[in-house]
Formats: C-alpha cells, structure tokens, sequence
C-alpha cells in the first residue's frame, strides 16, 4: 500500500455508513492520512480510536459540516446517495470541496465534485493507489491528456481571472483549438514543463505579433497590455509580490490602501499577485496595515531593525534611522518579507518599486524574479 498524506494545509474525511464499507474505511484512513467517520452502530464499544469520529448514521446531518471543516471528503456508499445529498450543499467550484464516491466493495473511485480546484480527481487517484480501485474521471482536460488553467492555478497557489471566463478558456484547450500560454516572467510551472498538445502554444515572453488563437492563458503579475489585442483570456496571478509597509502612527487603512492601489495601478501590477506584506516590529499593531492584511487576505510579516538594517536601503532616511534606529523601512521590509517565504526555488527578490509615500504612509514593492541560470529556456 503506498500512503497519500494530504497536501500541505489539506484536511480529508472518509465517511462510510455499512459494516463492508468500515474495512475499505479504515486503510484510506491510514493511506490518506485522513480522518474517519463511521455510522456509530459499527464501532467498537472499547473504547475511542484516534482520527475515528461517530455519528449518527444519517449522512445528510453530517455533510453540512464537512463541507465547511474539509477539503476532500471521500464516501462509501451508493452515488445517488451522494449526489442527493450534497445538491443542497453545492456553491461554487472555487469553494466547494473535493467530492470522492467509492463502491463497498472498492472496485472505483469516482471524482465525482470539484475535480480541479477541489482536487477531487487526485484524491480520486490516491484512493485508487491505496485500495486498488479504478479512478473514474471524466473532466475534459484530464481525459484529453492536455493542460488545465484551474489546476494551473491550484499549483502555483494563485488566483485565476476573471473566473467566469474560465469555461470558455478551457472549452478552447478541450475542443483542440489553438490556445496561447504566455509565461512572460518565466514562472516555473511543473505541468508545463513537459511536451505539449501541438494546439498549445507557449511563449516565455509577449510575442511581438500574436499567432491566431481561440483563447489565452497568461501567467503574470502585471495586467494586460492595452495595445496587444487578446482573445478570450484568463489571467493566473502567481503571487510573487510584497509590499513593504511604514507609516506615521495612527494612519488610516483608507490612506494606505489608496497608496496601495493607486501605486499598484501606475506600475501595471496586480493586487493578486501580492505575497505576503512587511514592516518593523514596532508597527505590528498598526491598525490600518492589520486591517489591509485582512482584507486582503495576505499575511503581515514583521522585522527587527537588526534584520532591516541587515539589507542594503536604495533610499536610506536619516529621519526614519532616527525614529526606529534603520535607515529604511519599507524598501527593506519588501526584500526580507519576499526572501523569508519565496514562492519558487532559484529565484531571488528584486526591489521593483522603490518607496513611495503619500501624506503619512510609504510603501514598497519586491519581486521575486528567476535566476538567469535556472531557465532552462535561455
């Protein structure tokens, strides 16, 4: 048996409801490093197990929970059960979770709710190596053995949009059309790497003329370019931006957000593409930069003024020294944040936006950008 623990950060349930299904339970439990739920009638009463819950036995008093608690569930039962059961949960694929269907027997695994983004057709494929069964997956680009800009996305942990063009996108790349991948930043990307479908056509930089295609895919944190006419598209936004933060006490979310914006929006950046943010320790508790981490959703990375003062300030400030004992804040914070959490191996963090300030708040932008030597295209 080979074990399929959880990708990094990734919960999984298995639920079963019949005394044949509780063996099948118990070995995708241990290969998948999951934990499971079995109909309380079922259980041994010596005593509790570990990753081993009881319920009731009615599966649609379960679910709603699961739902929000994990990322892939996989169910033993019969698939109208599930399907009945899960139609009021569904919501949208960017969120739903994984849903997996195996027979009691374990003759298949069926991928069976959010294949791509939910990863339900690989956990249909760990099921499979765990207990032999035959994965059934039937999601365009899987079966057509080509690329998926979802699943792109889910690999690079990046954001993809617009999301609803999505279908139209993929539609292209599934109908055999020809359909541009531009990877201008040369973002390494495992499932691009090997051959391509001869209708897939990738550029590492903006072609000067664009080849005639259905569709596009453009993996970038800058946004489009206005005087190059694209077909449908969708963006993938790997986040290998961060943005160092300083400010005078007290300043408001709205000033740093708008000095935020409106310095994203003059160098062609996209606020998706932003990895994480960074400041000195001593504004830590600096509501305006917690309520951006918020409401962005990225996380705020705090620095010593040793470890600032450790990295080369293009822009030092004999103020900024004198107030908090470093030459700079944000230009420095940018490089530490990017270099302490990088989104690649062979890279490194380049300061491409120097500070910038408004009234009382000042902002600067690194990227992590890759190694001459690690492109294997040049």
């Amino acid at each position: 048996m080979t074990a399929h623990t959880a990708p990094e950060h990734e919960k999984r349930a298995i639920v079963t409801i019949t005394r044949p299904g509780l063996e099948l339970a118990r070995k995708l439990k241990d290969g998948l490093g999951a934990t499971l739920y079995v109909s309380e009638k079922y259980l041994d009463a010596k005593g509790k197990e570990p990753d081993i819950v009881a319920f009731d036995g009615v599966v649609k008093n379960l679910l709603p929970r699961l739902f929000q608690e994990y990322d892939g569930i996989v169910l033993i039962m019969a698939l109208g059960i599930v399907v009945r059961t899960i139609a009021p949960l569904i919501q949208d694929k960017k969120f739903d979770p994984g849903i997996v269907v195996v027979d009691v027997t374990g003759k298949f695994s069926i991928s069976l709710l959010s294949g791509h983004l939910g990863g339900a057709n690989q956990l249909a494929r760990d099921v499979s190596d765990v207990i032999g069964a035959t994965p059934v997956i039937t999601t365009g680009t899987d079966v057509t053995g080509t690329i998926a800009p979802d699943m792109i996305a889910k690999e690079l942990k990046a954001d993809l949009e617009p999301f609803e063009l999505l279908k139209k996108v993929s539609s292209a790349i599934v109908d055999g059309d020809k359909v541009l991948v531009i990877n201008p930043e040369k973002i390494p990307v495992p499932s691009l790497e090997g051959p391509m479908k001869p209708h897939i056509l990738l550029f590492d930089a903006w072609p000067e003329v664009l080849p005639p295609s259905r569709a596009a895919v453009i993996i970038s944190s800058r946004k489009a370019r206005p005087e190059i006419p694209l077909p449908v598209h969708v963006f993938i936004r790997p986040r290998v931006l961060t943005v160092g933060l300083g400010c005078n006490r007290g300043t408001s979310f709205a000033e740093v957000h708008t000095l935020l914006t409106e310095t994203f929006s003059a160098n062609n950046l996209s606020l998706s593409s932003i990895r994480t943010f960074g400041t000195i320790d001593l504004k830590s508790e600096e509501e305006g930069f917690l309520e951006l981490s918020r409401v962005l959703d990225r996380p705020l990375l705090t620095f010593t003024r040793e470890e600032l003062s450790s990295v080369p300030t293009p822009n030092p400030s004999a103020m900024v020294e004198s107030h908090v004992g470093t030459p700079g804040v944000a230009e420095p914070a940018a490089i530490l944040a990017l270099s302490k959490n990088p989104p690649f191996p062979g890279g490194q963090a380049h300061l491409i936006v120097h500070k910038t300030k408004s009234v009382n708040a000042t902002i600067a932008i690194a990227e992590w950008q890759r190694n001459p030597d690690n492109d294997s295209r040049q």
